[in-house]
């Protein structure tokens, strides 16, 4: 590198640092908007597709970088050495921690994602669904042959949007998803039938 001009190494390191750190600020944000807005198919979308893709590449690109700028190397310019040790050190542990907090997010997603359905079913639950003298057969002139209204709607406000978002998704990131949101759906019927002390004669 001619003197006072940056070394190629460290303006592609310093891009490649840069990147990360934005497309992970993006996808975060997206996906916390996508949540709170409970946009489910683009929540999935975001997390179950392009949060793993970005995962991937981040840490494909943290294997490169380690190779390309090992500890301990003698840095590849005539710069003065302590400045440009320091400041290729201080990039690569910019890289590594971006790429933690991309893994520790992707494991955290999908929790945030179970709460909040169970959060939202638990809330359908309160609102619709009957109480006491309705669950008495005496009461009823035939055993029902359909589903019941209130668990067709949480149905349809909960897995039905998930549902739809996983058809996006390759079929291995599709399991994970339908398999947290039936617990937590259950879950918060469970719950509900228990607090409520709904008795099914």
């Amino acid at each position: 590198c001619p003197h006072g001009e940056p070394c190629p190494q460290l303006a592609v390191l310093s891009r490649c640092v840069a990147t990360a750190q934005a497309a992970c600020s993006w996808l975060m944000g997206r996906a916390c908007r996508y949540l709170a807005a409970w946009a489910l198919p683009q929540f999935l979308l975001v997390t179950q597709g392009d949060l793993q893709l970005l995962r991937t590449e981040t840490d494909r690109l943290v294997v490169l970088v380690t190779g390309t700028f090992p500890e301990g190397a003698d840095p590849p310019s005539p710069l003065p050495p302590d400045a440009l040790t320091h400041r290729q050190h201080h990039l690569c542990c910019q890289l590594r921690s971006v790429a933690t907090s991309i893994q520790l997010f992707s494991g955290d997603v999908l929790r945030m994602f179970s709460t909040d359905c169970k959060r939202m079913s638990a809330e359908i639950f309160d609102q619709t669904m009957p109480l006491g003298k309705h669950w008495r057969v005496g009461l009823r002139p035939d055993l029902p042959s359909s589903p019941s209204e209130y668990a067709a709607a949480a149905a349809q406000a909960v897995l039905g949007q998930v549902l739809q978002g996983v058809q996006l998704l390759p079929c291995d990131a599709q399991a994970p998803a339908l398999a947290r949101v039936t617990t937590a759906f259950l879950e918060a019927w469970m719950d509900h039938i228990l607090r409520q002390r709904i008795k099914f004669r």
